[in-house]
């Protein structure tokens, strides 16, 4: 996965744009039954995600999956048969470690404060083959320590997703 001019807003910094490249790795937990119109699908569990980027002022910045007990299951959705057409919704809870704070000092360790939401409604086959996935609401961060303590957010994260066996 590559996420490029990712807007990582830091309070006292303003808004630094970062590149992040990593990956991510999904299990099939549970079924999605049709009904109510909808053709059914599956419940995807994130089993590990990390993307990391660099900046000269921060230093290494890595998002990294926080819990993988704790974060929902990840809706994978077919929506159309003929032809083949899903929406996925990827549900993460991460941490971010920022290298070089801006006060300085040691690595600098934030939590997302609600679970975060990457979706594409458009795939025509799964896994993904260069899909773009969209943040579906700016995301706040706070020290895993102080979870009411805003200090910083990112803003959006439109990350292509394909498939490396």
């Amino acid at each position: 996965m590559h996420a490029a001019h990712v807007p990582l807003k830091v309070d006292v910094l303003g808004v630094v744009s970062l590149d992040f490249k990593g990956g991510m790795i999904v299990r099939v937990e549970d079924i999605i039954k049709g009904g109510k119109g909808g053709l059914g699908g599956v419940k995807l569990k994130v089993i590990g995600f990390e993307v990391s980027a660099s900046s000269p002022m921060l230093g290494a910045i890595t998002l990294a999956q926080a819990d993988v007990n704790t974060t929902p299951l990840s809706p994978l959705e077919l929506v159309s048969k003929f032809p083949p057409k899903f929406t996925s919704a990827l549900l993460l809870d991460f941490e971010v470690t920022v290298e070089r704070p801006p006060n300085g000092g040691p690595p600098l360790v934030l939590a997302n404060t609600k679970t975060a939401t990457l979706f594409d409604d458009s795939l025509t086959v799964f896994p993904p083959q260069g899909s773009v996935y969209q943040l579906q609401q700016p995301v706040d961060l706070a020290p895993a320590d102080a979870p009411t303590q805003v200090i910083g957010q990112l803003l959006q994260f439109p990350v292509t997703v394909s498939h490396n066996p």
